[in-house]
């Protein structure tokens, strides 16, 4: 079943209608290649997968943690199968608060014990935290030893945490992509390729460990610039910022209500957040 694997905060599976018919058919163009540096939950890649015939992938993400759930399900799948079962075992029979103490419980372990875990025990139990925890992001907290540290979510889940067949779609496409986590100008630059860059967005609230600043995105816009095929996503922050430094690349906006993360406090409670995207591209 060809879905993320979990939600992530800023995925792309709303904006893909907006993306779609600037990307050209496979009768039009044929890509052969397709890179995508800052991964997250790969709602493009899942598109260009099931709609090119792609031959060479990379995908890279600088959270090694997130990459590491994509390498283990990729190289190690029965383990990692295993203890996602185990904890779902544990958790579907109890009650709200147990629920809730398991989740605490091993989200302690995850930050402190993992040093003695195989990395497909550590990922899968990241994975477990991830599909339990509060919708979508990714919080890295210093009572959690600077690893996951987001609360728990609704913890409402009726007769599984997870799909069986989402992941193993995942091992399946996995097999052919190269995996790699880093800085995004350390994967290869192929000439031919569609390059996807979903980069933090300039005025996020979403802690993710690692800090992307205006200089940094001015650089990743002139590489994504210099490429036939590129598409560079972010919030538009209504200021003229990317209008300013799009180089020669086209422009567009599309309005989009956010339902992962925070949420806009108002007289009738608390309401998703409407924002407008901004999408730079290049399709030669």
């Amino acid at each position: 079943m060809s879905k993320p694997l979990f939600i992530w905060a800023g995925g792309k599976n709303k904006m893909l209608k907006h993306y779609i018919p600037i990307l050209p058919s496979p009768l039009e163009m044929s890509i052969k290649s397709y890179v995508e540096p800052f991964f997250g939950g790969g709602a493009m890649f899942i598109h260009m997968v099931k709609t090119q015939r792609l031959e060479n992938v990379w995908i890279n993400d600088i959270n090694a943690d997130i990459i590491s759930i994509y390498s283990s399900i990729k190289n190690n799948y029965d383990e990692f199968l295993q203890r996602v079962i185990e904890l779902e075992s544990q958790y579907i029979p109890m009650n709200m608060d147990d629920r809730r103490k398991l989740f605490f419980d091993i989200r302690n372990q995850h930050a402190y014990d993992y040093e003695s875990w195989s990395k497909p025990y550590e990922s899968a139990t990241l994975y477990f935290l991830m599909k339990t925890g509060f919708n979508g992001i990714f919080q890295i907290n210093k009572n959690t030893n600077n690893r996951y540290g987001t609360p728990c979510g609704l913890l409402n889940q009726k007769d599984k945490v997870f799909d069986r067949g989402v992941v193993k779609w995942w091992n399946e496409i996995l097999q052919n992509v190269n995996i790699k986590s880093g800085d995004w100008k350390d994967v290869p630059d192929i000439d031919d390729a569609f390059y996807f860059f979903d980069p933090p967005y300039r005025d996020s609230f979403a802690d993710y460990g690692n800090s992307f600043g205006d200089e940094q995105l001015i650089e990743l816009i002139d590489f994504a610039d210099s490429k036939d095929k590129s598409f560079v996503c972010n919030r538009d922050s209504s200021d003229g910022w990317f209008e300013k430094h799009k180089k020669s690349m086209n422009i567009q906006t599309f309005d989009i209500t956010y339902t992962a993360g925070r949420r806009k406090k108002t007289e009738d409670g608390f309401q998703a957040k409407k924002a407008k995207e901004v999408l730079l591209w290049n399709m030669k």
